[in-house]
């Protein structure tokens, strides 16, 4: 049976649908929520687990930052038979999103390399548009603040989003400037690769973060409602990937 170079997994190990996740230390706190959660042997940093949710199973993998290796682990889950993913977590937020919104993606702005190895028209793809109306609707049934709208992805976070030398500042602004110009709601570092790697695997897609770092002021969400809001997270993620992935082989 076929194995993963990277993750090292069987394709009987993984489900048709994953999450995507950076921090690894969220594989633990995920699988709490899953039935019956399986945690497959850990390759090159690479956590993962395969359980449960509403009766349907999931995958969720942790890749780190950035883009390169985040298409690692979907083109490996793809090629393994995992047909749909939505990568969770944390993002910068613009104007008029606020601190602890929801921020879905429907467009992309491109400001990594990744992309042109996989399309020709980086900004050109969108986001899966039905797993995004499942995920709005069962947003708007918890009641949890959703907005929807272009994500921008960067290579070099103290380069390109955080500026640690003062000598930075200026480039930063120009390039989150130019983000917010746009229409961007949401920078990160793997959202637009993501996307077209999906697209080019025929695979769906969303990404689901927290706005959690004002873009410009960089005012931080406190830890205590970050915590609260990754819990519903993690619960809209998974529900609205399982129903909708139940949807599609009914």
């Amino acid at each position: 049976m076929k194995r993963a170079w990277y993750l090292g997994h069987r394709a009987d190990e993984v489900a048709p649908c994953a999450v995507l996740v950076g921090d690894p230390d969220r594989i633990d706190r995920i699988a709490a929520l899953m039935d019956a959660p399986r945690m497959l042997p850990v390759k090159r940093g690479l956590r993962t687990v395969t359980g449960g949710f509403d009766g349907v199973p999931v995958t969720a993998v942790s890749f780190g930052m950035g883009a390169p290796i985040a298409t690692v682990v979907m083109h490996e889950l793809a090629d393994l038979g995992t047909r749909a993913f939505m990568r969770i977590g944390t993002a910068m937020y613009f104007a008029p999103a606020m601190a602890g919104d929801f921020l879905l993606c429907e467009g992309i702005a491109s400001f990594e390399g990744t992309s042109a190895s996989y399309v020709s028209a980086p900004d050109a793809q969108t986001a899966d548009p039905a797993l995004n109306a499942v995920v709005a609707a069962r947003a708007s049934q918890a009641e949890l603040p959703l907005r929807r709208g272009l994500f921008a992805t960067f290579d070099a976070f103290y380069r390109d989003m955080f500026p640690l030398e003062p000598e930075t500042g200026t480039r930063v602004a120009g390039r989150l400037g130019e983000a917010e110009r746009r229409g961007a709601i949401a920078a990160d570092m793997e959202t637009s690769a993501l996307v077209n790697a999906a697209h080019a695997l025929g695979a769906g897609f969303t990404s689901l973060c927290i706005g959690t770092v004002d873009a410009h002021s960089r005012d931080k969400l406190d830890p205590e409602t970050t915590t609260g809001r990754e819990g519903e997270l993690f619960a809209l993620a998974l529900g609205a990937l399982t129903r909708q992935t139940q949807s599609e082989d009914a």
